[in-house]
């Protein structure tokens, strides 16, 4: 990497500027692979052959990279071929890939999630999808059931086991995913909670279950290892038309909570609230007493406490260079399924020849069948020029 350094547009040597988290060894560069779902586990949700593939081709995009979320416990998946470890015996298996994901020097973390009433593939199972609160979503085929107290804190505990179980694997660290519509944020919506106890009913109290979670991780997976990386993804606002769960100032209110916590790093989505256009990682909030892009007023709230991983349709060196305006580190998804070299190439001064196009290279992107499948059925998904032409 030094000599391909050398050749390297002045410019960009941003790009490759170290940076220390809390926890852990330090990044060696500002990349990052964004966390996606790429429908290619075991039936039992341990991570198959397609999966060590996709991510051995992947290990050298960034310094951080990030699995697509994992869920917790059984019969809660989204998909059936979304990864799982909700028993100790997932274990070896995630090792495989945290050794495949680090083969390279980059740092593995893991995502964690409960999808809640996006637990599409768990509600055929059981006839059961789990959220805060017992209402009709008209997006939703079926009715979701809410969860009582007790099973709340089944759900924090499972938490702690599944970052407990993803160290013991060998993973760097874990991420809470607490953003897209998924359990975390269901609590923290006033849209999708309407209960009346500790945990809702007030914006506080909203924010509780978020707080437990990321108290019950940060224990577990620092009990195995005192450096493990531990970072939060939020949805920096929850707004879809009439419909409001929380706007950003809202949200300002639990990151400025997090920047507390010893956490590594925070991880805003764009993609919380359905945004694939360009320039999504500058986006400005829908509604805020705020002045500026999100990313530029959450950065500004954490003054240096956390950094700031920032993703949304970045897709050129160009982009990413102007995307650490906003970000400490610059994460990508479709750049990542599209290009694995956009780094190596940067640093070997031909991001001229970054590809966006994936069509005719489908075997070398060692893209799952699972994910080109999701594709053809017409799921909402960032673009992948040339994919369904291929």
């Amino acid at each position: 990497m030094e000599s391909e350094v050398l050749t390297m547009n002045d410019s960009y040597h941003r790009l490759f500027e170290p940076l220390a988290f809390k926890h852990g060894p330090q990044l060696k560069n500002r990349f990052a692979m964004c966390p996606m779902v790429v429908f290619a586990a075991n039936e039992d949700g341990t991570p198959s052959q397609e999966d060590l593939d996709y991510f051995r081709r992947r290990n050298q995009f960034g310094d951080l990279l990030l699995t697509g979320a994992i869920t917790i416990s059984e019969h809660i998946k989204g998909h059936p071929q979304q990864l799982s470890i909700a028993s100790d015996a997932a274990i070896p298996a995630f090792a495989e890939l945290a050794a495949v994901m680090k083969a390279h020097g980059g740092k593995a973390v893991a995502q964690i999630q409960h999808p809640g009433r996006e637990a599409a593939h768990g509600y055929k199972q059981t006839g059961k999808a789990y959220a805060p609160s017992s209402i009709r979503f008209p997006f939703l085929p079926y009715q979701v059931t809410e969860l009582n107290d007790d099973e709340i804190w089944g759900i924090i505990e499972a938490f702690g086991l599944a970052a407990r179980r993803l160290m013991q694997a060998g993973f760097d660290g874990v991420e809470i995913h607490g953003a897209n519509h998924y359990l975390i944020q269901q609590f923290f919506s006033a849209y999708s909670n309407k209960r009346e106890d500790d945990w809702g009913g007030t914006l506080a109290k909203r924010m509780n279950f978020a707080k437990e979670v990321t108290k019950a991780v940060i224990k577990a997976a620092r009990a195995e290892n005192p450096q493990a990386i531990i970072g939060y993804r939020i949805s920096p606002e929850e707004i879809h038309g009439e419909t409001v769960g929380y706007t950003l100032d809202e949200a300002l209110l639990l990151i400025d909570w997090l920047a507390n916590m010893n956490l590594d790093f925070l991880d805003v989505s764009s993609a919380g609230s359905g945004n694939f256009s360009s320039n999504a990682y500058k986006a400005f909030p829908r509604i805020s007493a705020q002045q500026g892009a999100i990313n530029t007023i959450i950065r500004t709230l954490l003054n240096n406490r956390l950094p700031l991983v920032i993703s949304g349709t970045i897709r050129s060196a160009e982009e990413a260079l102007d995307a650490l305006n906003y970000g400490d580190i610059v994460a990508m998804g479709v750049a990542a399924l599209s290009d694995p070299d956009f780094k190596a190439k940067i640093a070997a001064g031909k991001e001229q020849q970054i590809n966006m196009n994936v069509a005719g290279r489908l075997a070398d992107l060692r893209l799952p069948s699972g994910l080109i499948a999701v594709y053809k059925q017409g799921v909402a998904l960032p673009q992948v020029e040339g994919l369904l032409t291929d």
